[in-house]
């Protein structure tokens, strides 16, 4: 069959590799299309070990079991992935869901979906609290603004690098105020927008744009962190942190009922309250292209499709 290959040197190629065997506890699927994420990369760049041989790289995508069911999956089992014509994938990880909705919106939904919905949920926004999404652009910024519209959030602030992006979310009535983020001082200008300060932030990028996050919430605010785009560190003092929580949120180590329960939430979402995210579509045999979209930080989930 026709797959991507990661090397042990993390080089994307697209070439034959032999096709999964049906194995019990396992599905064997066709995959329609996959998704890559930030952790894809950040596998093939040996961020969580030495890449030890060849594998085929893709965390999730949607396909169909031998009676044709169309099915979403993750985790599939060594070495196969999703970028390829098969993958094989263990029975916990092969989820339904409702017919109506297009694949690519399953996949970027669900990964993604589950790193926003989870830590927002922990948060437990109440009615009229001020929300800070940091890291708006990307896919689980998207969500998270409308996770928090739904939730009852009064005031919601999208927060970013990308002013054309940043503007578009505020013209879709997914946030009230956008902050541009590394322009000048972020501390003032998120306080300036925060309505008298955030009550919850959801962080999906850390680093410097956290710390000042962080100053611009007031007594009771919940930090959620679930991502290190903008640095793997923080330096905050025990004043920025006085009556204030910080929580560093994971969400893929999580058993799998546990996703698939956030999954179904998820899913619900979509069909019942418009929950959407914007894709970026590749045919698969341009998944080098898509491989090098995702490396560029796109501001939209990267999809290829079979």
């Amino acid at each position: 069959m026709k797959a991507a290959i990661i090397a042990p040197d993390g080089s994307f190629t697209l070439a034959d590799h032999p096709a999964p065997v049906g194995t019990e506890g396992c599905a064997l699927i066709d995959v329609r299309a996959a998704g890559i994420g930030p952790t894809d990369l950040m596998r093939a760049r040996g961020f969580f070990g030495p890449v030890a041989g060849a594998y085929v790289p893709g965390g999730e995508g949607v396909g169909t079991l031998p009676d044709g069911t169309r099915v979403y999956f993750g985790h599939s089992a060594a070495p196969f992935g999703a970028i390829a014509e098969q993958t094989l994938v263990p029975d916990a990880e092969v989820w339904p869901f409702p017919p109506q909705l297009a694949d690519d919106q399953v996949i970027a939904l669900a990964i993604s979906g589950t790193g926003a919905l989870l830590p927002m949920e922990e948060a437990h926004i109440r009615a009229g609290d001020n929300v800070l999404i940091l890291g708006a652009t990307g896919p689980v910024g998207q969500i998270a603004l409308q996770i928090a519209r739904l939730m009852g959030a009064g005031h919601v602030v999208a927060a970013a690098r990308n002013p054309e992006k940043l503007a578009a979310l505020v013209a879709r009535g997914w946030a009230d105020a956008c902050v541009q983020l590394g322009t000048g001082d972020d501390e003032q200008a998120l306080k300036a927008a925060s309505n008298g300060g955030f009550y919850v932030v959801l962080d999906v990028i850390y680093g410097p744009p956290a710390e000042a996050a962080m100053r611009a919430t007031r007594p009771g605010a919940r930090m959620m962190s679930i991502g290190v785009q903008a640095g793997p560190t923080v330096t905050l003092s025990l004043r920025d942190l006085v009556f204030r929580s910080h929580t560093g949120v994971g969400t893929g180590q999580r058993p799998a009922a546990e996703r698939q329960a956030a999954f179904d939430r998820l899913m619900a979402l979509a069909v019942d309250k418009g929950l959407t995210v914007d894709t970026a579509l590749f045919a698969f045999d341009r998944a080098a292209d898509a491989w090098a979209a995702q490396a560029g930080s796109p501001h939209a989930k990267v999809i290829i499709q079979r």
